[in-house]
């Protein structure tokens, strides 16, 4: 992200992609509601690029996958308690 502590020009290390997903996918959860969880993964990419862009190439893949599955996890949860 730009600005974080996270950029850096090599791959970052597991916990910190997946504190950085969740980082975005909170932030994007509270901007979008539950309108996040039909987000295809295309979406996710355009939006959490700006983001980051400052990250390798194949930890940008990763974030967004994890944001990804962070919304299907918590779509299953959420129609679990329904």
């Amino acid at each position: 992200m730009r600005g974080y502590t996270y950029s850096t020009d090599r791959r970052l290390p597991e916990r910190m992609l997946l504190e950085l997903a969740d980082a975005l996918a909170m932030q994007l959860h509270e901007r979008l509601g539950t309108r996040v969880y039909m987000l295809q993964r295309s979406d996710i990419v355009e939006l959490v690029a700006p983001f980051i862009d400052d990250l390798t190439v194949e930890d940008q893949r990763s974030v967004a996958w994890i944001v990804w599955h962070l919304f299907q996890d918590a779509f299953e949860l959420e129609m679990e308690d329904e």
